[in-house]
């Protein structure tokens, strides 16, 4: 079966802020650029045959860290682009619990259930469709020893991790995704089945395990 290690990209201002960034282009913090550097060390011993990403610049210089070990480019793929938040894009937390306070409610409890807001607001649905094909996409062009890197958002593998462990995506929260956390999977293209070796590994970053609070997507 193919091997895939699932990594989301470093911190970014908003994500140390806790703003809704989603769609938008935030590059990494200082802090992003080092979770990067270091996801990039820790990969650098296995033989990784390629590197897939958002084409966002946050998902893409993490991506770029781990490519340059070993002499691969990184490949983008517009289906691992994080949930278009809509209106909420920009808004701290607070502000967006100020302003739509049911949306926020409905959003954490039954998140299937919410689209965002706004023009271009997406719904977890929506990111399924896009992500999933990508997924199976990129998972088509590998034979089954293959060792391939996918680096997304917080939104997009935790949708991929649904798909995979095949839960409804209500249960979308229950799947840390901490900034440059390493998961890694064994994935059968043909019985659609996966097996989990690692989930959400940040002991490179400093922290055996992440226990940080989560402020936004």
């Amino acid at each position: 079966m193919p091997k895939i290690i699932l990594v989301r990209h470093g911190k970014t201002v908003w994500n140390a802020e806790g703003r809704y960034q989603g769609k938008m282009d935030i590059p990494l913090n200082e802090e992003g650029k080092e979770q990067a550097r270091r996801v990039g060390e820790a990969l650098k011993q296995f033989p990784i045959k390629a590197v897939y990403s958002s084409p966002l610049s946050r998902c893409r210089d993490t991506a770029l860290e781990i490519a340059k070990h070993h002499n691969l480019d990184v490949i983008l793929k517009d289906g691992f682009k994080e949930i278009d938040h809509g209106e909420w894009e920009g808004m701290l937390a607070s502000e967006v619990e100020e302003k739509y306070p049911e949306l926020l409610k409905l959003w954490r409890e039954k998140p299937a259930e919410v689209k965002m807001p706004g023009e271009g607001g997406e719904s977890l649905k929506d990111v399924y469709d896009r992500a999933v094909k990508a997924f199976e996409e990129v998972v088509k062009e590998h034979d089954n020893d293959d060792l391939i890197v996918i680096v997304g958002h917080d939104a997009t593998n935790k949708v991929l991790m649904c798909h995979l462990l095949e839960t409804d995506l209500n249960k979308f929260w229950a799947f840390k995704q901490a900034n440059c956390g390493i998961t890694v999977l064994e994935y059968d293209p043909e019985t659609k089945k996966v097996v989990v070796h690692v989930a959400n590994a940040t002991g490179h970053l400093g922290k055996e395990i992440d226990f940080e609070v989560q402020k936004s997507l």
